[in-house]
């Protein structure tokens, strides 16, 4: 090539050599453009499966969200390689290539030349995806439970005949003199998706701020519906007695300055409202509606829409009597504030009762025979004009009378099934005359299961509680061993959300409060109970009398029995039988007295499954040595007696849980259990020594819960301590992916953590007292995140610490509790400005003095800080001046939507004005008892670099000083619908004005 240049005569100028230079090097080398786009090609698809093998587990194991970034990376990941196989399937491609002993022919210019350039710009896309790789981050946790399954009420058809009811209903909700609402009809009517319906487009309407959702149930377990009650509201309850755990809900219902609905479905006797802390009679008639009017001593002129706000502040000593530190409510606020009471029950009779003639009750029928007809054949998806299918779906609907129940599980039942099948289903409900018994629709759906997995699992979920933990089904099928081929708790955990989706899909299972969790209707679990006594010889019993145990021969052939909250009269437990057949044994007890005869496990070699809960455990532990098939093991809230050494002979156990029992040691004998795969020892307090070499023994350990167990784990490297395990331990369990602990000192830490590489992980360090003075809530044990709480003592040194400030980087949730030598939460702890946190709780810290304040002022880089933060909380900071001092970049703090400050007595200000233009989000804004506080929204000081001498901190602007530009912009807070201010002794307004009292800071008014 270079001879060729060379030739060109001198007239030729340079640009145009350079130019051919270009052309003939894309002719040349296209063999090696070739084998380079081959090899990236390559590479790209080996990152791209296993970029998508994170994704796969991120979103079905954890149920976490995927960055948007990796979504764009991955779809253009697949454009690319498309690009690349179109190209590599051109048919020129052969008469690009020098081969003239196969061919014969010497390649064509100009294909190979295009060819080649064409190659050499799908490999630069190539490497471009490939340096873009590694990515920081698949994922993040999307927040806690939410409504958003309660409210999805998918596949909902709307109805004429119902329309009037909804209307009612909606109405009642409106009327601010109707405090209790009650909806009745019969089983399988639909009550419940009526009332889903309803406070779905209530909250639409921005009627509710705050929903609570319980059920019920027939016998009540008050302590169940009282936590329910506070995972919605976002509350934990750690008071043991079920009146003092009322008193805290009670309270926090008072104080919610929300529009609060509480709806309480299957109700079948009357319920203690009291106990369950909901606030009735005439509890807060005090409380009453902000009226279209002024509020004095407040600040600056607020345009307010749908906004709950509340004020209480004291006159500081400079008394104003200026008209704009005024508040002026343009609009009436939330039309109704307190709570409201929805219940749905099958009886008009007992809702009259409950009431008390204070509310209204509403009715819901079946529907109209076409409706029926129409709701039948959506669910089966009958479309088009087949008529065989229409006329039998307008058959088999009106065997279900109208109740939709039935109508929506037998046509899902029926959907893709053969015409034969629709035709055998007809003759079958024809000879039971109806299906007005939902038992009879759900019997049906359960034989058209298509196959013994589905079945299996629907049956185990009859025996499960209300809103069960998908976690605790996901154990029972390990112990239970029938999910085929499945090893890990991860591959576990995909096959049980994919039965689950198709039980719903066949309306057999529905959505709970929260995605987590899963419930079945009482008409379906009735039936399924049904089928499971029948069919597979299980004995169930749920908050019943046993009089007496079931005769021997009923013994010897069940495969199941459980007895939750049973009482079981004189305690008198069979003796000397043998079970062949049975596989699970549940006992959830509540009588301290009861006790288990010694030999009672001797005649169950083939169990599978042993849960007992609140037992005296101290003579029978021994005896469930004989019972080596066993896969799953609890004793929660057992007491124990003496050494587990016991337990160590199940070799086969793979699920093992402890949890709230009153074991003191882990012994040596428990390094037996290798094939463990998930061990919880929560909430032993007494639990303070694990064996050496324990831990480290489980190898195939996925799973480990540790939350409020005092253990006193070794200290590496110093000598004289006791045969306790050190942390380091942790780092031979290769598979462990969730881990939930406390580690009580610092100094238990080893050098090198591994935390960081975890999947999610709840990790308190120290002992937190947040629980004590604020309603701080560590995420739930099965929920994904990575939460991070702190307590470091005095002489503890967080910089020292490398292992925890690793963990910064990727941490979603975060508690600061008396974290010393600490002044700047951003320059001190993580630079990169904290990229996935999405909560930060900063608790009683006596140094720290801001978020973010910059040592040097003349820095010309914007630092980019919190910009997935969603909550703010900082409580009783005594030294805390500033949240934040100069401006962000733009990712910073675009997220924010709560922000609650209480007892920061040297804080002046909440927020900078560059700051605040950019909380497109924010929704709650609370602050007491501030005693410095003169405004909510700052505007930033102006650049002392060039200063001699820098001005403090909280100097007040200069009344001359003409507003900056930034400073003109109108500011919307279009989302807020929360403010609270109360104490604020030195309150001036929300946005500083001159002290001359003309001149605004700001041009225009701050929105809310």
């Amino acid at each position: 090539m270079d001879r060729l240049l060379g030739c060109l005569p001198d007239w030729v100028p340079p640009w145009a050599k350079a130019w051919l230079k270009e052309q003939l090097n894309h002719m040349k080398s296209y063999e090696k453009r070739i084998g380079e786009l081959e090899g990236g090609i390559q590479k790209l698809k080996e990152a791209r499966d296993k970029v998508q093998h994170k994704v796969d587990e991120e979103v079905n194991r954890y149920g976490r969200q995927i960055e948007h970034e990796v979504d764009v990376w991955i779809e253009g990941l697949d454009k690319i390689i498309s690009e690349y196989e179109d190209f590599s399937q051109d048919i020129r491609y052969a008469c690009a290539v020098f081969d003239l002993l196969s061919s014969g022919y010497l390649p064509k210019p100009g294909i190979r030349y295009r060819l080649s350039r064409k190659a050499d710009v799908i490999t630069k896309k190539v490497n471009g995806l490939l340096q873009k790789a590694n990515h920081e981050t698949i994922s993040y946790w999307h927040g806690p439970p939410s409504m958003a399954a309660f409210l999805s009420n998918s596949g909902y058809e709307s109805f004429e005949s119902r329309q009037e009811t909804m209307q009612k209903i909606n109405a009642g909700l409106k009327d601010p003199g109707i405090r209790m609402i009650g909806v009745h009809g019969w089983s399988g009517v639909g009550k419940t998706t009526l009332v889903r319906q309803v406070v779905k487009e209530a909250l639409e309407a921005n009627m509710f701020d705050v929903v609570v959702v319980a059920n019920v149930t027939g016998n009540p377990n008050i302590r169940k519906v009282q936590g329910e009650i506070a995972d919605w509201l976002g509350m934990k309850l750690d008071e043991e007695s079920i009146t003092a755990r009322a008193a805290r809900i009670r309270q926090r219902l008072k104080n919610e300055k929300e529009n609060t609905l509480i709806v309480l479905d299957d109700l079948w006797a009357n319920l203690d409202l009291n106990m369950l802390g909901i606030p009735f009679a005439n509890e807060d008639d005090g409380q009453k509606n902000l009226k279209e009017g002024k509020i004095s001593e407040a600040g600056n002129v607020m345009e307010t829409t749908g906004l709950s706000i509340a004020f209480n502040m004291m006159k500081t000593k400079k008394e104003t009597s200026s008209s704009s530190n005024k508040i002026e409510l343009k609009e009436t606020v939330s039309p109704y504030i307190g709570c409201k009471l929805l219940m749905i029950s099958e009886s008009k009779k007992l809702l009259s009762s409950q009431m008390d003639g204070k509310g209204t009750i509403f009715f819901v029928d079946v529907l109209k025979e076409k409706e029926a007809q129409d709701l039948f054949k959506i669910k089966a998806r009958i479309r088009g004009s087949n008529s065989e299918f229409q006329k039998l779906a307008a058959k088999i609907a009106n065997k279900c009378e109208g109740f939709p129940m039935s109508i929506v599980t037998t046509a899902r039942a029926l959907k893709n099934q053969s015409l034969y099948a629709w035709e055998n289903v007809l003759e079958q409900l024809e000879r039971q005359k109806s299906t007005r018994s939902p038992d009879d629709s759900t019997k049906l759906s359960f034989k058209l299961l298509e196959n013994e997995d589905l079945k299996n699992t629907f049956l185990l979920c009859a025996r499960m509680d209300h809103d069960a933990l998908i976690m605790d089904l996901v154990r029972y099928c390990i112990g239970l061993g029938f999910l085929e081929g499945i090893y890990t708790v991860w591959e576990a955990r995909l096959r049980v959300l994919s039965l689950l989706a198709k039980l719903k899909e066949s309306g057999l299972l529905s959505d709970s409060y929260s995605s987590d969790r899963f419930t079945m209707q009482n008409i379906v679990r009735r039936a399924a109970l049904s089928i499971a006594s029948e069919e597979k010889h299980v004995f169930t019993m749920t908050r019943g009398k046993l009089l007496e145990w079931p005769d021997r021969d009923k013994l010897k052939r069940y495969t199941v029995i459980s007895l939750q909250h049973c009482d079981i009269i004189n305690y008198d437990f069979p003796k000397s039988i043998k079970y062949p057949s049975l596989r699970v044994f549940h006992v959830d007890n509540n009588d301290p007295h009861m006790k288990i005869p010694k030999n009672f496990f001797n005649g169950m070699k083939e169990l599978g499954v042993l849960v007992l809960t609140g037992i005296d455990m101290s003579s029978l532990l021994s005896s469930i040595m004989c019972l080596m098939e066993l896969k799953m093991l609890c004793l929660e809230r057992c007491k124990l007696g003496g050494k587990l050494d016991s337990i160590g002979k199940l070799k086969k156990l793979r699920v093992l849980s402890l949890l709230e029992s009153d074991i003191v040691e882990l012994p040596d004998d428990l390094k037996h259990l290798t094939k463990l795969q998930i061990f919880d020892i929560s909430n032993c307090s007494k639990l303070t020594k694990i064996q050496s070499g324990v831990i480290s023994s489980l190898t195939n350990l996925e799973e480990l819960y540790m939350r409020n167990t005092p253990i006193e784990w070794k200290v590496d490297g110093q000598a004289n301590q006791s045969e306790n395990a050190s942390l380091s331990e942790l780092r031979h369990l290769n598979k462990l992916t969730t881990l939930d602990i406390q580690i009580l000192d610092v100094s238990h830490l080893p050098d090198n953590l591994f935390f960081d590489k975890l999947y999610s992980y709840k990790i308190v360090i120290g002992v937190l007292d947040a629980y004590l003075e604020t309603n701080f809530k560590i995420p739930e044990k099965y929920e994904a995140s990575k939460f991070l709480g702190l307590h470091l003592k005095d002489d503890s040194d967080i910089h020292s610490q490398k292992g925890i400030k690793m963990l910064f980087d990727r941490v979603e949730n975060l508690l600061l509790e008396e974290l010393s030598g600490v002044s700047d939460i951003f320059y001190e702890l993580n630079l990169k400005g904290f990229p996935l946190l999405k909560h930060l709780s900063i608790i009683s810290n006596s140094d720290i003095q801001s978020l973010i304040k910059p040592k040097d002022r003349d820095r010309h880089n914007l630092e980019t800080a919190f910009p997935k933060l969603e909550s703010l909380y900082l409580y009783n900071l005594q030294n805390m001046k500033e949240i934040c001092s100069c401006e962000l970049s733009e990712p910073s703090f675009d997220k924010l939507k709560v922000i609650k400050i209480k007892l920061c007595n040297q804080l002046k200000n909440v927020l900078l004005f560059s700051v605040v233009k950019r909380l497109s989000h924010l929704e709650t804004i609370e602050v007491s008892e501030c005693d410095s506080l003169l405004n909510i929204v700052s505007v930033e000081e102006p650049s002392y670099a060039n200063a001699s001498e820098e001005p403090s901190t909280h100097e007040e602007p200069s009344t001359s000083e003409e507003p900056s530009s930034a400073n003109t912009s109108k500011v919307v807070f279009s989302r807020l619908r929360v403010l609270i201010l109360q104490c604020l002794f030195a309150f001036t307004g929300f946005y500083p004005t001159s002290s001359g009292g003309e001149g605004e800071l700001f041009h225009e008014k701050v929105c809310l």
